[in-house]
């Protein structure tokens, strides 16, 4: 008994060294550069990303279900109607915006969100067209492409990022629904997928499970929990996740692929109890990056040739290098900002533009000195 008790507190000993290492490690900061922080506009109610117009005004989502429309620096008087009715609680909300990569043609516009009730909602993607006059902003023809099937009852990890390939075809994460993690090993439902599809709503006949038996043919990858960044550069798909209590990822997305959640991670339960014995497994892609402790990344924008996270734990906006196959995290940058971070976006005239979260956000300008 006194050995066992030994052994227990040793092993406790060690994984608290273990922690505080990687804590220290994982505050590292990349050279600091030399910049200001310009904000440009307040007073949002929990937003959660942004969207450069053609015309240099600025969409950004509130979960509320509320799109602002920021012009000449200013939150103005220009609003947009049509936006989906949504469902505002917990996590969810409006989420995405992404306009089209021929917007400047066809003037469609994509957004995600919670759909439904508390009993039965569910991540839903339309798109719509934004037509505009010099006072206002209007959805018109909003169409349902997606929504993720079978609904929930919990109002957490809705995903919801969405990105759109060189082929003009869509993706998008939809979460794990956090009580339904172990669905997203199966191929049954989308908890925890990428899904890809066309943009009337179709299945593209590529995907790696068309035909397959007892698989949702929308499914692109599995094994995700809670997706926050999806983006392509040069023709790679990078993703990144929350883990719960440790274990967030940045993966490279490939069709077909299984990226673990949750018989592989590196993350332990809320409780501290242990939600599984690996951190890899045969057959299931380990991540490129891994944050252990937590940062809860956010945001990911790519920025002269590197991907910038920002985070909400951290509070901070991290740089990783492309370097061939291999992602190398160079640490902290933009150390100033100290706030909860919800989104970054490299802006049309080079610079990154950041998005603080809560009840009362900014929308800030990092500006090079």
């Amino acid at each position: 008994m006194i050995f066992r008790s030994f052994l227990t507190h040793s092993i406790h000993y060690r994984l608290a060294i273990v922690s505080l290492i990687l804590c220290l490690s994982s505050v590292s900061h990349a050279e600091e550069r030399d910049y200001s922080l310009k904000t440009i506009a307040s007073g949002f109610k929990d937003p959660w990303t942004m969207v450069f117009l053609p015309n240099r005004d600025i969409l950004v989502s509130q979960r509320n279900g509320q799109l602002k429309v920021i012009t000449d620096g200013k939150i103005g008087s220009k609003t947009v109607s049509g936006v989906p009715d949504v469902y505002f609680a917990g996590q969810g909300g409006l989420l995405d915006v992404l306009l089209d990569k021929d917007f400047a043609k066809n003037q469609t516009i994509y957004l995600s969100f919670a759909h439904g009730k508390r009993r039965s909602n569910a991540t839903r993607l339309v798109s719509a067209k934004l037509s505009a006059t010099e006072t206002h902003y209007k959805l018109e023809n909003v169409t349902v492409l997606f929504t993720a099937s079978p609904t929930k009852s919990t109002a957490h990890h809705h995903g919801g990022r969405i990105a759109q390939l060189d082929d003009g075809t869509l993706l998008m994460t939809v979460g794990d629904g956090y009580n339904y993690r172990e669905q997203a090993q199966t191929l049954d439902n989308h908890f925890g997928k990428i899904i890809r599809v066309n943009t009337d709503g179709s299945t593209p006949d590529d995907n790696p499970y068309v035909g397959v038996k007892g698989a949702l043919s929308e499914i692109y990858t599995h094994g995700h929990r809670n997706q926050q960044a999806l983006l392509t550069y040069k023709g790679v798909i990078y993703e990144h996740e929350h883990g719960p209590k440790g274990g967030d990822e940045v993966n490279k997305i490939a069709a077909g692929t299984n990226y673990g959640w949750p018989v592989a991670t590196f993350g332990i339960d809320y409780s501290g109890a242990r939600i599984s014995p690996f951190t890899e497994y045969e057959g299931m892609r380990s991540p490129d990056v891994n944050w252990t402790p937590s940062i809860a990344p956010s945001g990911m924008t790519v920025h002269d040739g590197a991907l910038y996270v920002t985070s909400l734990a951290e509070g901070s906006i991290r740089k990783l290098d492309i370097s061939g196959d291999n992602l190398i995290d160079r640490g902290i940058v933009y150390s100033k900002l100290n706030e909860r971070l919800r989104d970054i976006v490299s802006a049309p005239d080079g610079s990154l533009y950041v998005l603080t979260d809560g009840g009362n956000a900014k929308l800030i300008k990092i500006v090079e000195n």
